[in-house]
């Protein structure tokens, strides 16, 4: 009975790990300089993308035994590991990339001074339309991001004028038309 749900286990294992290995825009890339193996990971596309990479192998030294976590920027090539055969060996070995997106989000310390941001390149082409209110506590805040940050912004004061905010509802009922929207106001 294990042994029955322990290979659709591990067909799924494998067909995940296949999948993100896969991947359209970031890609493992490695080189071979005599004995020394050395491994990139590659960003074609326009936004960043976290990755997770453990390597698996008998037959190296590698610099390091941990996995490796780090953010690959949009359009970029990055050493991630360089692994040194050992004598005798054949050179095999296997490797899990995971890959995911960067999220964009907004860090704040406890007391709202300190505020770290992550934004890829590709925002900087774009507009942000910004809905306001006139007691909005952390507008303020994100008009400084995106100004800092070189992102032009349209902000609407829905205080004062309430057409972009309706247009805005109208556009999200669109979407879905059976549904209820609701919009929340900071």
């Amino acid at each position: 009975m294990k042994n029955y749900l322990l290979l659709p286990l591990l067909i799924f294992f494998v067909i995940g790990t296949k999948a993100q290995n896969d991947h359209k825009y970031v890609k493992l890339i490695e080189e071979i300089k005599g004995k020394r193996y050395e491994l990139y990971i590659e960003n074609t596309d326009s936004i960043s993308y976290d990755i997770f990479l453990k390597v698996d192998t008998k037959d190296f030294r590698r610099s390091s035994e941990r996995p490796i976590l780090k953010t690959i920027p949009p359009k970029s090539k990055h050493r991630v590991l360089t692994m040194v055969i050992l004598n005798g060996k054949e050179g095999k070995y296997t490797y899990t990339l995971v890959i995911n997106e960067v999220a964009y989000a907004l860090q704040f310390d406890k007391d709202f001074e300190l505020l770290d941001t992550k934004l890829d390149e590709e925002l900087k082409s774009k507009t942000v339309e910004i809905y306001t209110q006139n007691d909005c506590s952390i507008c303020p805040d994100a008009k400084r991001i995106l100004t800092k940050n070189k992102i032009g912004y349209q902000e609407y004061n829905i205080d004062q004028d309430t057409t972009h905010y309706n247009k805005l509802i109208k556009e999200f009922k669109a979407l879905k038309p059976n549904s209820a929207v609701n919009i929340f106001l900071f």
